[in-house]
């Protein structure tokens, strides 16, 4: 058993680019687990319904999902390094913005920019660690790209939780946060320029979702989950009366869950059949949400659910990812990257409105019972999609 779990955490094999990568990914976590919670919070005690609260967090996964039309003919044209330092700073632009002019119209407007700019980075990113990997250890690479991304998500909620939202700190904090993921994009110039991004073809291909459409799907509810998460959440923690420093600790929890075992979900997917693997994933994304109908004490049930939210939904996007690599010719990776985080954006744009909706309907139970009927219908359409595959091969 230990000499799994010290197969597990050697990551020798991992290219080194990675390493400089999990870097950038570290401090882009740290910028968006602060941003996205505070955000939240301000909002809720400014008066705003859970509806309102929805649509401006989907504003920026419609432009995280717009970013996929042209990223590639960016990144063949600017190329890494001027395609990340250009979209964080416009992003910084934005956050000022917010702060300044604090309504529900500016704050659509920003967050549409933001996920756009956002797109640029994140793209170009899950492009750099499917590139850099082979089969043997693409899972590995990606599940430590991914857990820099968790550790950051899990430490910004936690400067929530340390300092709270009161006065003009969370604007302080924000600008200081992005100047520290600026800087680590210059620090690591160099090896940016190492990583050699084949020329794409700009045209984006939806016609790939057919060739594998399991894990689209799959992506696809993984973005409802998250960005419900993200956005909704906190709000249903205020409506239970926890504190803002409460929910921070609660976000931390749960990123912190994700950090240690994203390596170790990374290493074993790269083990085992990574379809079988991520219908587990969608599993451990029905019971969390069934966690919150109070079968237990409500702090009991909160803690296990952002413990397995940790286990299973961060673990989702990794294993997914590396599932996609392997599945497809990488010198189309860039384009069928694209692709795939345009789906999962279109799920972070539905989720938020459609989750919000229904809160706003019916209350807080609206957020679980939303997410128990995206992640079922998943698990049902996956499973009757295998089966027929099974049968067909049969003939």
């Amino acid at each position: 058993m230990f000499s799994a779990i010290k197969n597990y955490a050697d990551f020798s094999t991992v290219n080194s680019s990675i390493k400089y990568l999990s870097i950038v990914a570290f401090f882009t976590g740290v910028v968006l687990g602060y941003f996205f919670t505070i955000i939240v919070i301000l909002q809720k005690y400014a008066g705003y319904s859970e509806f309102t609260i929805g649509i401006v967090a989907s504003c920026f996964s419609f432009g995280l999902m717009s970013a996929g039309f042209v990223v590639t003919k960016v990144l063949n044209k600017l190329g890494l390094f001027l395609t990340l330092i250009s979209s964080v700073s416009l992003q910084t632009l934005c956050i000022i913005s917010m702060f300044a002019y604090f309504n529900p119209i500016n704050f659509a407007i920003c967050h549409f920019i933001m996920g756009l700019m956002g797109g640029m980075n994140w793209m170009t990113m899950d492009a750099w660690a499917n590139i850099v990997s082979n089969d043997k250890n693409r899972g590995k690479a990606i599940g430590l790209y991914n857990s820099s991304i968790s550790i950051g998500f899990g430490v910004g909620p936690l400067i929530v939780a340390l300092y709270g939202s009161a006065g003009n700190l969370p604007i302080i904090i924000c600008l200081l946060l992005m100047s520290l993921r600026i800087f680590s994009i210059i620090l690591i110039k160099r090896h940016i320029h190492e990583v050699k991004i084949p020329s794409q073809n700009n045209k984006i291909k939806f016609s790939y979702i057919l060739l594998s459409p399991f894990i689209f799907l799959a992506i696809f509810v993984a973005g409802i989950n998250d960005s419900s998460f993200g956005a909704l959440f906190p709000a249903f923690m205020i409506n239970e009366f926890f504190s803002d420093r409460q929910i921070g600790l609660y976000f931390f929890l749960g990123a912190l869950v994700g950090v240690l075992t994203q390596p170790f979900v990374g290493a074993l997917s790269d083990k085992i059949n990574k379809r079988k693997f991520i219908f587990i994933l969608l599993f451990g994304n029905i019971i969390w949400p069934i966690l919150l109908l109070e079968i237990f004490d409500l702090n009991i049930s909160v803690y296990l659910a952002v413990i397995i939210w940790g286990c299973s939904s961060i673990s989702l996007y990794t294993v997914t990812l590396a599932y996609l690599g392997e599945r497809f010719d990488i010198k189309q990776i860039a384009i069928i990257t694209s692709v795939f985080i345009i789906i999962y954006e279109l799920g972070e744009f539905i989720g938020p409105i459609s989750v919000g909706l229904v809160m706003d309907q019916i209350g807080n139970k609206g957020f679980i019972y939303s997410l128990l009927i995206f992640t079922s219908f998943s698990i049902i359409i996956g499973f009757i999609r295998s089966f027929l595959k099974n049968e067909n091969k049969n003939y």
